[in-house]
């Protein structure tokens, strides 16, 4: 019988990062000063994307639409918005004022060239970032193309056509896991969520979300210990696939920041020691060795990059050396 477990040893402190907003004077007044969504608004109406009114609604589904005016306003400009006079989608009728929205978003290939538009459908989380990675010429499906692992219960299948969106969304800091483990690719998404969703693209290209992807790496990294503890394997392994993810985007970003290639070392020695809770779950002790050792050398390069990240990089050792003395003690001892 195979006498290998996990005991639990939860890390207690992680990578320690936090974001800070800056509040500004809305000019919404359905939106108060700490409203969470008020930068991304102020970002949007800054731009020209929304325009200041008495209300924002920021509860309100976004139809495909709102949507095709929320990202083609800033690539098209109005001259030449009003040269559009129809439009070859068969539910777009000349006289409706999204029509030029709608054209033009199909022309740019921001929107595919099917029979109907559709304009009054509510937006989807992952049809909207699929429409704004499209409109910043952005390829979701060959960057990180070589990462295929399942995601969370609902982005298991790399073959769905929204995996790759919601992988880049993840690389972004776009999205994350709600407290269900998550990442709801078919919610319908308010006008809240879209401003969020366009404001934290427009900041990670800018080189500022850095510090968002290594908090959501900390976070995931506590899912794989909390999912590990209660012997969740495929939950931990989604977990632990979606810190990698999240701390290749930060990477992406800073290339040559040594706090974010240690983190990356981080993450990167989890998942092998998740790998490793399912070989001794499994009866491979052998294998188990390896990956704890793997592990473990992690540790080792994670400070050799970034010192400051030595608690968490000793913790994680400390869970390999465990792991390595169990397997080790499984294998000395006779068969039950």
């Amino acid at each position: 019988m195979n006498r290998f477990f996990w005991r639990p040893l939860l890390a207690s402190a992680l990578l320690g990062f936090s974001v800070t907003l800056h509040a500004q004077t809305p000019m919404f007044t359905d939106l108060p000063k700490d409203s969470p969504i008020l930068p991304a608004v102020l970002y949007l109406q800054e731009k020209g994307i929304v325009q200041a009114a008495p209300l924002f609604n920021p509860n309100g589904k976004l139809t495909r639409a709102q949507a095709a005016k929320i990202i083609v306003a800033p690539l098209v400009s109005s001259e030449e918005l009003r040269k559009i006079v129809s439009s070859q989608f068969s539910d777009v009728p000349a006289d409706q004022w999204y029509m030029p929205y709608a054209e033009a978003a199909r022309s740019l290939g921001i929107v595919d060239s099917a029979p109907a538009f559709k304009p009054s459908a509510n937006v989807t989380k992952a049809a909207f970032i699929k429409m704004l990675l499209s409109s910043k010429k952005i390829s979701a499906s060959s960057t990180y193309s070589e990462f295929m692992l399942p995601l969370s219960a609902d982005i298991a299948d790399a073959k769905a056509w929204f995996y790759p969106v919601m992988r880049y969304a993840l690389s972004a800091s776009l999205t994350a896991v709600g407290q269900d483990g998550m990442l709801t690719p078919n919610k319908e998404i308010t006008r809240g969520e879209m401003a969020l969703l366009t404001y934290r693209l427009a900041m990670y290209k800018e080189g500022r979300r850095t510090q968002a992807l290594l908090s959501q790496t900390e976070t995931e990294i506590a899912n794989v210990l909390k999912m590990l503890d209660a012997k969740s394997i495929e939950q931990a392994e989604w977990a632990s696939a979606r810190s990698i993810i999240t701390v290749r985007g930060a990477l992406a970003s800073r290339p040559t920041e040594p706090l974010v290639k240690g983190a990356v070392k981080i993450a990167e020695g989890f998942q092998s020691l998740v790998k490793g809770y399912k070989a001794g779950v499994t009866g491979d002790l052998d294998l188990v060795l390896v990956l704890a050792k793997e592990a473990y050398a992690y540790g080792d390069k994670a400070i050799a990059f970034a010192p400051g990240l030595q608690t968490i990089a000793t913790q994680m050792q400390a869970i390999a050396k465990n792991m390595a003395d169990q397997a080790r003690e499984t294998k000395a001892s006779p068969a039950q």
